[in-house]
């Protein structure tokens, strides 16, 4: 999700994917811990920084 979309969300919204981008976040991590290898490898630095650029946009929002 780009950075403009994610400034057309409201707090609640936004709030509600961080919280669905950390579940999969934390999938990927267990799925390459069983598997002793990454299936998507490129996912993990995508999911860290869409949860970051959220994390921005709630403080700028006000709203953590």
């Amino acid at each position: 999700m780009k950075l403009e979309e994610m400034r057309k969300l409201s707090l609640e919204e936004l709030k509600c994917r961080v919280v669905n981008w950390k579940a999969d976040l934390l999938k990927e991590f267990v799925t390459a811990g069983r598997n002793k290898k990454a299936k998507y490898p490129h996912k993990f630095p995508q999911l860290k920084k869409q949860i970051a650029r959220a994390y921005t946009l709630l403080r700028e929002k006000g709203g953590r």
